[in-house]
């Protein structure tokens, strides 16, 4: 097997990159898929959020900490013949290089973005990082993610914008701001196992896997 490569990544803090991260490789492992969590961000929320998980109920991807390693890249490259997917967690850092050395060997990249003019003004730096990344990588996808959307005038007109971006284009499927994601994240339970209580939280998960899958060609 070769691993398909999912970088999640955003050089603004606040835009739920490690929810995304965690959904996506979570539901991922309950699908019976060989997946592996990369943690990049010093903060290492991704590794604690599994850490959590209870014995009986492990999270369903090996997670690997490599915030501080001088050459994350040459790693991950190690594990891409051992995994289905490896879902890399960036942080979030303009001045970090974790981001654009990950896009390097990276099969898509997802751009999570809130419903606020902060995230959306911001977004502009991470597709500068995407485009530089592309102009190495030609079969780098990069699309932007909806995420903790709410019914509010500044959100839909936040996506509403980044829906009408061609060359970074806005996933069909999006997330809400929804009690299921943080739960989830603080007991290291991929959310799409969790109970009918995250019914909805589930069905966003799944859609949007489903769509970076299909994007991939999976």
């Amino acid at each position: 097997m070769t691993a398909k490569i999912i970088t999640v990544f955003n050089q603004k803090g606040g835009a739920g990159k490690t929810t995304v991260a965690l959904s996506v490789a979570g539901t991922l492992g309950l699908r019976g898929h060989k997946t592996l969590l990369v943690d990049l961000d010093p903060q290492g929320t991704a590794s604690l959020s599994a850490g959590a998980a209870p014995d009986e109920q492990p999270f369903p991807a090996t997670v690997v900490q490599y915030a501080v390693h001088p050459q994350p890249t040459r790693e991950i490259r190690k594990f891409v013949d051992d995994y289905d997917f490896i879902v890399i967690d960036c942080p979030p850092a303009i001045q970090s290089s974790a981001p654009s050395v990950a896009l390097l060997i990276s099969d898509i990249g997802l751009i999570p973005v809130a419903g606020s003019a902060g995230n959306f003004w911001a977004v502009k730096e991470a597709k500068n990082l995407a485009r530089h990344a592309q102009a190495q990588n030609e079969t780098l996808r990069v699309r932007t993610v909806a995420n903790m959307t709410k019914n509010r005038t500044i959100s839909k007109n936040v996506f509403e914008a980044l829906g009408k971006d061609t060359e970074f284009p806005l996933c069909a499927s999006s997330l809400g701001d929804r009690a299921a994601y943080p739960e989830a994240e603080a007991t290291g339970v991929a959310v799409t196992a969790m109970g009918s209580s995250a019914r909805e939280a589930k069905r966003e998960t799944n859609a949007l896997v489903d769509e970076v899958l299909a994007i991939i060609g999976e």
